[in-house]
């Protein structure tokens, strides 16, 4: 394996060092503007790696893959500042967290150029699954990753020919996995400062046990739309409870929010009074305003 990083922080040097457990000859050839830094030096010498002081010659190398793992804000300049060393043959992954459209742009202009431009998306851990991490790709080169990786036991989830829609996805579960988390902060804050911390884990763990994740969907959101305006009522006096304990109730706002915007969207009446069957009915009718 011959691969390039332009970018070899966190994602590069955790997936070097996966690469390596499946291939101890692979070799890597990468670049990190902070190529300078004892940190970075160390990194390159712990993966056998090849450390460049410029992308260009990162990119001129003959590379099965080249990955572009750098902050979201330097995503386009990154690509941009190698444009002229790209070819037809190496598979070109993009794993920043730039925006869609960002990506799209830039897979229109590779694919102009007879270029492959795929957008991946990493959806775990990097210290935990290294090389192996969950990674959702689309874009054109897509399917050709997915079976170059398998050899690697890389851990790669087809998304469509579209680059931006593996993005797309990562940000939409974000809104579910960052949300949760801090939800959860804020809930298990409350049953702490009143001593209720073990009853409030309980309760929820049957709750959330009793029945399959997509039936939990499907009764939490169709019951909204039944209920938000008391829903709504009781969230206030939520946030006069959290505040009487020195709380900050951001959640629960949003919560209120939410629950405001779905009461004004008439949920019921587009539906000619029949409650939905399930979410997905409930997301056509409110996606239809």
């Amino acid at each position: 394996m011959r691969i390039g990083f332009i970018g070899f922080g966190e994602v590069g040097y955790e997936m070097s060092k996966g690469f390596l457990t499946e291939d101890p000859q692979a070799q890597f050839f990468v670049y990190d503007p902070l190529y300078e830094k004892e940190e970075t030096q160390q990194r390159a010498k712990k993966t056998h790696a090849t450390l460049f002081s410029d992308p260009q010659s990162v990119a001129k190398e003959t590379l099965d893959v080249l990955f572009v793992a750098v902050p979201a804000s330097f995503a386009e300049d990154a690509w941009r500042s190698i444009w002229s060393e790209l070819n037809e043959e190496t598979l070109y992954v993009d794993l920043t967290t730039a925006s869609a459209q960002v990506k799209q742009r830039l897979g229109e202009d590779m694919l102009n150029e007879k270029r492959t431009f795929i957008d991946g998306a990493i959806l775990g851990a990097l210290k935990v699954y290294q090389h192996k991490v969950p990674i959702m790709v689309s874009g054109t080169g897509s399917t050709s990753l997915i079976d170059w990786g398998k050899s690697a036991h890389m851990n790669l989830t087809y998304a469509g020919d579209l680059p931006g829609d593996a993005t797309n996805i990562k940000f939409i579960r974000s809104i579910f996995t960052k949300g949760l988390s801090a939800l959860l902060h804020e809930v298990m804050q409350a049953a702490d400062k009143l001593a209720l911390d073990d009853i409030i884990l309980d309760s929820i763990t049957r709750t959330m046990d009793k029945e399959p994740f997509e039936q939990i969907i499907n009764r939490l959101i169709s019951s909204n739309v039944i209920h938000s305006q008391r829903r709504e009522k009781e969230m206030e006096n939520v946030i006069d409870f959290l505040n009487s304990h020195g709380i900050e109730p951001q959640m629960t706002k949003a919560t209120r929010d939410k629950l405001k915007t779905i009461t004004q969207a008439n949920i019921l009446e587009k539906n000619q009074g029949d409650p939905p069957k399930d979410w997905k009915q409930v997301m056509r009718l409110i996606n239809c305003t």
